[in-house]
């Protein structure tokens, strides 16, 4: 009884995620999700919820709840690799920014610049080398 309970409540809430909503009143969580994003969240959250009430519950008779664990691990160590990914990309974005406000040149132009004086300055070393060899 129990587990039938369980069931039928996550079912309720997978059926409640793909009901349409009005244009207007669509929740900022679901709008950069698309469709299975949103099928495998909401999977995720009731297999969570699951584990939450009981520990021992093997997962859907299929995996053992070390297992279960596992996984939802591996899922929450992506989804934050990929909230840190996000903001180390709006960091250089906002550094890049701040460079290009205050007059800097852009910091591709920079590491350009950089490699090219190294190779000029070798180049021209060697050159001077040469010279120096026959004049001498």
């Amino acid at each position: 009884m129990h587990a039938t309970l369980i069931v039928l409540f996550g079912l309720a809430i997978i059926a409640h995620a793909f009901t349409p909503m009005p244009k207007r009143v669509k929740p900022a969580w679901s709008l950069h999700l698309k469709g299975w994003q949103k099928l495998f969240g909401v999977i995720a959250v009731v297999m969570a919820l699951l584990i939450v009430l009981n520990p021992e519950f093997l997962a859907l008779g299929i995996l053992g709840d070390t297992a279960f664990f596992d996984m939802l691990v591996l899922a929450l160590s992506l989804q934050m690799h990929q909230f840190v990914i996000r903001a180390w990309r709006w960091c250089v974005g906002v550094l890049a920014k701040g460079l290009r406000w205050a007059g800097i040149p852009s910091p591709g132009l920079c590491y350009v610049v950089a490699v090219s004086t190294v190779a000029i300055g070798s180049a021209v070393s060697v050159v001077q080398r040469a010279v120096h060899r026959i004049f001498s």
